[in-house]
């Protein structure tokens, strides 16, 4: 349990949990950063959701968002804190901006009334490296003249910590050394600091963190054992064909065998005509 403790305890704003606690629970700091990166002020936010689930069908694919809120200006904003890195996030983000379209609009209501909405993902790598930047923009352009946006009110960025260019203000670039580990150098990150720090005191939420951390271990228990299952079945199946391969080669033997007697006998039998005649 100490280990346990210890692990928890040693979260950054880079863990998704610590991540979703801190902005849920500090809605002002929320509103700060994404202020921060899309270098504009937000009129007032209408409530802060952490990990908001979206379900599409009962047998489709749903989204869980990690931090949702909207603004009173008809904007939505989700805020995804990606560790990994993937060849997905460009169609995950994409996925996610559909879906939150789909749930934005009522059955009767008209296009004009679909909010804007921007997916920001943050990550501790960069997700073009070949290119560099620490900010990527995205909003679709006419491949016959990029600087024709096409105004649908969609906003894709991902914020990139290893980013190599001069290319960001001094509080951004802040930001993003506090994202890869280096001390809060900026009023912002320090407060967001703080907040790490008193969520890392949470008994309430280190009991929820570790609660999911069970949660997740059973189900990849779970995963594991169906795994083990399935390939128990298929490892049967392969005894199973070993089997018969074998019956089938014997019966092939024994047929080689029983041509092999027919052509003795044949061979008998002319030589005795041959005899007679």
């Amino acid at each position: 349990m100490n280990n346990e403790q210890q692990n928890y305890e040693e979260l950054t704003i880079t863990n998704n949990f610590i991540f979703c606690k801190v902005m849920q629970s500090n809605p002002n700091l929320c509103k700060q950063l994404v202020e921060l990166i899309i270098n504009r002020k937000i009129s007032h936010m209408v409530a802060v959701n952490s990990e908001q689930t979206i379900e599409i069908t009962p047998d489709g694919k749903g989204i869980r968002l990690d931090v949702y809120f909207e603004d009173d200006g008809s904007t939505m904003y989700d805020i995804e804190m990606q560790v990994e890195s993937n060849k997905n996030l460009a169609r995950r983000s994409r996925f996610y901006q559909n879906i939150m379209d789909s749930q934005a609009l009522g059955k009767n209501s008209d296009y004009i009334e679909l909010m804007d909405s921007y997916v920001i993902f943050i990550c501790p790598f960069n997700i073009l490296p070949e290119y560099g930047y620490h900010l990527y923009h995205f909003r679709p352009r006419a491949d016959e003249d990029s600087s024709i946006i096409l105004d649908d009110g969609t906003s894709r960025i991902f914020v990139c910590a290893k980013g190599n260019r001069d290319d960001v203000s001094v509080e951004m670039k802040d930001f993003l050394d506090y994202l890869s580990g280096k001390l809060a150098g900026s009023q912002l990150t320090s407060q967001l600091d703080d907040a790490v720090k008193l969520a890392r005191l949470n008994q309430k939420w280190r009991t929820e963190y570790m609660l999911s951390k069970i949660d997740i271990d059973v189900m990849k228990g779970e995963y594991e054992r169906e795994l083990a299952k399935k390939d128990a079945a298929l490892a049967e199946k392969d005894n199973a064909l070993a089997e018969m391969d074998n019956a089938l080669a014997e019966k092939d033997n024994s047929l080689i065998e029983k041509d092999a007697r027919i052509a003795e006998l044949e061979a008998l039998l002319a030589n005795l005509t041959n005899k007679d005649s």
